[in-house]
């Protein structure tokens, strides 16, 4: 317990900073927008190239595969609950099911990680973290702008989505760095220091930034999709990934990783897709509250059974 306790009680101190920072007044928004954009352009990607790099063979098919079957799998049950027990249109049933799988894989699934399996545990994570952005916010979107009516279609979506998914840092790291890794060369001495300086600001950093970011709910009517959303992702996510990486052979380190990654809340860009779209803003903010709050107990839970 007691080492549950030291790496979940300074995650959630650090979140907690975060949020009483902004709403006591004491973080403007031009310093919280600088912050996070040092921790998403210098700091993370500093931190994973050197986690990349200096890691042992990488297991991006199995390990990827994995989590990203269990997204895709639960991303469509989510829809028919939408459709058929929320009873909402489909834009809406897709804000719902990316609530229910995309998680807070890089401000809080980073640090956790590392905290609790070290570098070779984020590297493990990177796959699963580029994977997860690239592939569920692109379905999201395709699905809600079909029920819109904007005519673009899947492949205009797709275009249009592709300039964003180039530019995230973490997808550009983890090129640059896979490719560096090939060539078998590593850092020089001062290169690695610097990097490392510059990593190890970035997991603090994440979680004050998060916690300062958290969207403000502006009430709970929507309680029964916040409810039911936060269920699916802390317990039905982590277990079907567990079931489907033991089922392909995911073990040890790679398997702890997956089902923790595929623990963790939902992740604040699921609200901001929400809101560009005018559709379920309010219960996709609540529910990244929600289940952050609660994951608190899920994954404590979940450190001490994965051990």
């Amino acid at each position: 317990m007691g080492v549950l306790v030291g790496i979940i009680g300074p995650v959630f101190a650090l979140i907690g900073m975060g949020w009483l920072a902004v709403r006591l007044k004491y973080l403007t928004a031009p310093a919280l927008s600088g912050m996070t954009d040092f921790v998403f352009y210098a700091a993370m990607p500093s931190l994973l190239l050197l986690s990349i790099v200096g890691a042992p063979p990488l297991r991006l098919v199995d390990v990827a595969g994995s989590f990203l079957a269990a997204a895709l799998v639960l991303f469509a049950v989510a829809v028919v609950v939408g459709l058929k027990v929320l009873r909402v249109r489909l834009a809406s049933s897709s804000v719902f099911a990316l609530n229910c799988v995309f998680g807070n894989t890089v401000m809080l699934g980073i640090p956790i990680v590392d905290a609790a399996y070290g570098r070779e545990g984020v590297a493990n994570l990177l796959a699963v973290v580029a994977f997860h952005s690239a592939f569920l916010l692109p379905l999201a979107t395709i699905l809600i702008e079909a029920d819109t009516g904007t005519g673009r279609g899947p492949l205009g979506v797709l275009r249009a989505a592709l300039p964003g998914i180039v530019r995230n840092p973490v997808i550009v790291t983890m090129l640059v760095a896979l490719t560096w890794r090939l060539t078998g060369f590593g850092f020089a001495a001062p290169v690695q220091r610097f990097l490392g300086l510059l990593g190890a600001a970035g997991p603090p950093l994440a979680l004050f930034c998060l916690g300062a970011s958290l969207p403000k709910p502006t009430g709970w009517s929507d309680l029964r999709e916040v409810l039911l959303g936060g269920l699916l992702k802390l317990f039905a996510m982590p277990a079907l990934a567990a079931v489907i990486a033991h089922a392909v052979g995911v073990t040890g380190l790679a398997f702890k990783v997956v089902v923790l990654a595929s623990a963790m809340p939902t992740g604040a860009n699921a609200f901001l897709l929400a809101r560009r779209f005018a559709t379920m803003a309010e219960a996709s903010a609540s529910t990244v509250v929600a289940s952050t709050a609660m994951a608190i107990v899920t994954l404590s839970v979940l450190l001490s059974w994965l051990g």
